[in-house]
């Protein structure tokens, strides 16, 4: 079975034998073309430096994962994109620039929080804070790393519900075969806004 490998040139190859892992693993950049060494090495769950049919799909849908290493991976690059101290944790402020309102509509309370209040967020972050020590590590966002990346089974959700209650006219929850016929521009142009259900490029 064709295995996916880390090659001299800076790209993902497909190869049918397996080849040495060839990475300037001296290097201080650890981008490597448009992916990082640590996105690939987090992916390649067994270690053998490459990637099977599996864990390529992990590499390249890492919120459907349920490997652990890449869990990881991606706790650590929440910290690491929002990290503006450098020192490795996220304090409050960093938390409710950054990462409070791509979690605010999962929290019931927080989402019909109009007040402009950082209530609801200093609660959301007193809960992440297991250790009380004022940070949140990527240890502790673990808890919240699925609603900073759903998997992909969400937004089809997401699109499914839409079409159902623009096709559904009857309005009993289920789409008939005649309904089907008599809106097709719903499933030709199926979008919604972010105020219907959020917004995803993937379905626009």
């Amino acid at each position: 079975m064709p295995v996916i490998s880390k090659c001299s040139h800076t790209c993902l190859t497909n190869v049918s034998t397996k080849c040495h892992l060839c990475v300037d693993h001296n290097s201080s950049n650890d981008g490597v073309g448009w992916w990082k060494e640590e996105h690939f090495n987090a992916s390649d769950m067994d270690g053998d430096g490459f990637l099977n049919l599996t864990e390529f799909n992990d590499f390249l849908h890492p919120a459907d994962t349920m490997n652990p290493k890449l869990i990881d991976w991606l706790c650590k690059e929440e910290v690491r994109e929002r990290d503006k101290d450098n020192d490795g944790k996220l304090n409050f402020q960093e938390f409710y620039s950054g990462l409070f309102y791509s979690i605010r509509h999962f929290d019931e309370e927080a989402s019909t929080d109009d007040s402009g209040s950082d209530a609801p967020a200093r609660k959301s972050f007193t809960q992440l804070d297991l250790d009380n020590d004022g940070l949140l590590s990527a240890d502790e966002l673990k808890p919240i790393i699925g609603n900073l990346h759903p998997p992909e089974h969400f937004y089809a959700k997401q699109q499914a519900d839409y079409v159902i209650t623009q096709a559904d006219t009857n309005k009993d929850g289920q789409l008939s075969l005649q309904e089907m016929i008599e809106n097709p521009y719903v499933f030709y142009s199926a979008l919604f806004t972010e105020d219907d259900y959020g917004f995803h490029d993937e379905l626009r």
